[in-house]
């Protein structure tokens, strides 16, 4: 299984295994996108998708070059009428979450919303209660700790993804 917390610049990803019936985390590490020039002088765009996308091809290539996920979770985007941010930064992360679909085809697929596997908790909060279970499984050891601290929220949200549908039977 392959869970991935979609960004612009970088994807969280976490790659699991299973053996005898129980999944376990492999590995996590946060993808960075593949270098590339800005087109229109606006980095969102179909460059940018395809930049990312191709990044996490390249790295789950790494991890696995004869095989595909049989499972791939990623985090869809929810517009929330109230709140900070532009909505139209998600428009870009719903379009490299269909190119993950897409380049990783041959999966299945499960969409999950934010309020679906972490309901209201904060980014921060989420993060930290995902690094503390994965510690308390013994799995703390197969996180590749991200060059910037910050994007180590990414991670921890691919793998919390991950324990989501783990811990519930989804995969």
């Amino acid at each position: 299984m392959l869970a991935i917390d979609p960004g612009l610049r970088g994807c969280g990803c976490s790659w699991w295994e299973q053996h005898s019936a129980v999944w376990r985390l492999a590995s996590a590490a946060y993808v960075e996108a593949v270098v590339h020039e800005p087109e229109d002088r606006d980095d969102d765009g179909p460059l940018a998708w395809g930049a990312m996308v191709g990044a996490v091809e390249l790295a789950h290539d790494a991890h696995y070059p004869d095989a595909s996920p049989s499972v791939l979770v990623v985090e869809r985007m929810k517009v929330y009428r109230q709140g900070p941010g532009d909505p139209r930064d998600l428009l870009a992360l719903a379009a490299i979450g269909g190119g993950l679909v897409r380049a990783f085809h041959a999966a299945r697929a499960i969409g999950l919303l934010p309020a679906t596997w972490k309901g209201q908790v904060p980014r921060e909060v989420m993060g930290a209660r995902v690094e503390k279970h994965l510690r308390e499984r013994g799995e703390w050891d197969r996180v590749v700790p991200p060059r910037r601290k910050k994007n180590l929220n990414d991670v921890m949200h691919a793998a919390g993804l991950g324990l989501y549908c783990v811990e519930r039977g989804r995969v």
